[in-house]
């Protein structure tokens, strides 16, 4: 039983005549009657009395016609439910790193949003290692995100910004009228550091270790704006990427030598094929520019 059979049955139901029913389905009279033919077959039970070249629903046929009915509703809803998913209004859903909360969500997703007014997003947010598990169990649809690394296959990425780190210090420490500082300047520092959890923390350990600089660990939090906001009230240094605005007087930003940056992007499954609403958006990303600064 499938969904034109359904639809022969229920016109031949409102025309009585196989002619007519045809007329209507555009089909050949002759496509009718078999197709009849086999629902009857199959339901093993007639659904007509035959009055010559006319037909009447019996008794049968009038009690499966409000179930093909609810059956017909029944498709058209999962094509409605596919198209809310998968067309060019389908909800997106978006994860993202909790340092690109404040100033990349809301610019991505407001100016798709002018460009496709009723476009719709679920937001998630975790660190790097969630939101590629998240879009390998295909719970996200696209991340933004660090670059997926070699150890980590199946993912496309797309750059859109380059974050330059930098060194955070209170407004009126010894370092905060440098041109640039070393990773070896830092030595003997107090330090708030970031959650060892976090992607940034792997880089940035190394760094002090290649460069020998020992530092006291004074706290540690994966949310970026506890770290600035601890090394405002003097808590401790940070190394953290260049913020997109001017910070408040309380923490200076002096650029690290030599030169280190995290890149960050969209990542999406290439083991799924793209809703078209979400491939509209990685479209509409690329052409977003950051200035090279998150």
């Amino acid at each position: 039983m499938d969904e034109q059979t359904l639809q022969v049955f229920l016109t031949l139901s409102d025309t009585e005549n196989t002619r007519d029913a045809a007329a209507l389905l555009r089909v050949n009279q002759s496509n009718v009657s078999r197709a009849l033919a086999r629902l009857e077959d199959e339901l093993g039970a007639e659904l007509f009395t035959r009055h010559g070249r006319r037909l009447e629903l019996n008794r049968a046929g009038a009690a499966f016609r409000v179930d093909a009915l609810a059956l017909i509703e029944g498709f058209e809803r999962g094509r409605r439910h596919l198209r809310q998913l998968t067309g060019p209004l389908g909800t997106i859903r978006l994860g993202f790193l909790q340092s690109a909360a404040l100033w990349a969500i809301p610019r991505l997703v407001g100016s798709f949003r002018g460009r496709s007014p009723g476009s719709r997003f679920e937001l998630r947010q975790g660190f790097a290692r969630d939101l590629y598990g998240w879009i390998d169990s295909d719970s996200l649809d696209v991340a933004f995100v660090t670059a997926p690394g070699p150890a980590r296959t199946g993912f496309g990425w797309r750059k859109l910004v380059e974050q330059r780190l930098t060194v955070a210090v209170p407004a009126g420490h010894p370092l905060a009228g440098w041109a640039s500082v070393t990773p070896a300047d830092l030595d003997g520092q107090d330090f708030v550091a970031f959650a060892r959890s976090t992607e940034l923390r792997t880089v940035i350990d190394p760094m002090l270790a290649e460069a020998g600089a020992s530092v006291r660990i004074a706290f540690e939090s994966s949310e970026i704006d506890t770290i600035r906001g601890l090394v405002g009230v003097g808590l401790g240094v940070s190394i953290l990427p260049e913020p997109a605005r001017a910070d408040s007087g309380d923490v200076v930003h002096v650029p690290l030598e030599p030169r280190r940056s995290r890149t960050l992007g969209l990542a999406w499954s290439t083991e799924r094929a793209l809703p078209r609403s979400v491939a509209d958006f990685l479209d509409h990303s690329s052409e977003e520019r950051f200035a090279g600064r998150g």
